[in-house]
């Protein structure tokens, strides 16, 4: 899969491509779809499948509301990939924001990409202030001769799944809603790093992950989880916060992984969200913050293993 940052690269042949176009934020059952559409569309037609997307969402209009990531862009291009996607094109907001809804369509998505037929989500919005929507792009399309395909809602629980909805669910530490939209578990997969290792002298040894800039970050408190080391799942627990018994300052995720030991440090370990089983607090001392963490990997274990029963390897 190519993937391109910029859109100073050569423009792809006129009339190749079917490009699925948005702000993939999550890859939830919206986007699926829409992505979905796209790939089907691509075989019927003989198209390039093509994903435009962009990067540093946080420069989009205030009105679009707090614009944190939910998926890293690592995992968000190895998705794709496996779904069969050709060509993504990822460029930063600031490279095209400017551009009125009739320059990105002739610019952009005509002479760039060199686009046969365009899909997008219902709600999806284009152009400078984000002024297009889906019925100017149709119109602005016929006339530089693109099929439009529209992908409506996914209703899931009634509403709309929707990266809103997510990172609301995320936040107020409400995983199972968040997956189901989701479509899968919400995953983290940052760089582990090395902590002050006061696991180990708890007998706990865990794993540590910092939260990049610009991530939606989850309740503080314990979750059942299940970590992939090496394509194996393990049972796992994770405590995201700032470790108030021992003192910290960055908000990591702290994980517990059962059945493994091993050096990981410097790897992207993929963490899976299952629950949220309490909120995170200062213990009185360091035994009962041992208790505590054997207490919370108990609990995690019976809600991770009967979801690793015959599955010895992560599916992405």
């Amino acid at each position: 899969m190519n993937i391109s940052r910029s859109l100073s690269t050569p423009a792809l042949p006129a009339g190749s491509t079917c490009a699925a176009i948005g702000l993939f934020n999550g890859m939830h059952l919206g986007h699926k779809a829409v992505i979905d559409k796209m790939l089907e569309l691509s075989r019927e037609c003989g198209l390039t499948p093509l994903v435009f997307t962009f990067t540093a969402a946080n420069n989009i209009p205030a009105a679009k509301g707090k614009m944190t990531l939910l998926l890293s862009p690592q995992s968000m291009n190895s998705m794709l990939e496996q779904s069969g996607v050709r060509e993504v094109i990822c460029p930063d907001f600031d490279e095209f924001r400017s551009l009125e809804p009739g320059q990105f369509v002739h610019d952009i998505l005509g002479a760039r990409l060199g686009v046969a037929r365009v899909v997008c989500g219902y709600d999806f919005h284009f152009g400078k202030n984000a002024a297009g929507d889906t019925q100017s792009l149709r119109k602005l399309c016929a006339q530089s001769g693109i099929a439009v395909d529209v992908v409506p809602a996914v209703i899931a629980d009634g509403q709309p799944a929707a990266t809103r909805r997510i990172r609301a669910f995320i936040e107020e530490g409400n995983i199972p809603a968040a997956n189901r939209l989701f479509g899968r578990p919400f995953t983290i997969d940052f760089e582990v790093v090395a902590g002050r290792q006061i696991g180990r002298t708890l007998d706990w040894p865990t794993i540590n992950q910092a939260f990049p800039p610009g991530y939606t970050l989850p309740r503080f408190g314990v979750y059942a989880t299940i970590t992939n080391v090496h394509g194996r799942l393990y049972s796992s627990v994770t405590n995201v916060g700032v470790k108030p018994t021992v003192g910290g300052g960055d908000v990591l995720a702290e994980t517990y992984i059962q059945g493994f030991s091993g050096d990981i440090y410097g790897e992207h370990i993929q963490v899976q969200f299952l629950k949220f089983l309490r909120p995170e607090r200062k213990f009185d001392g360091l035994q009962a913050l041992k208790e505590a963490i054997g207490a919370d990997a108990q609990q995690a274990d019976k809600i991770a293993s009967p979801l690793l029963k015959g599955h010895s390897t992560a599916v992405d």
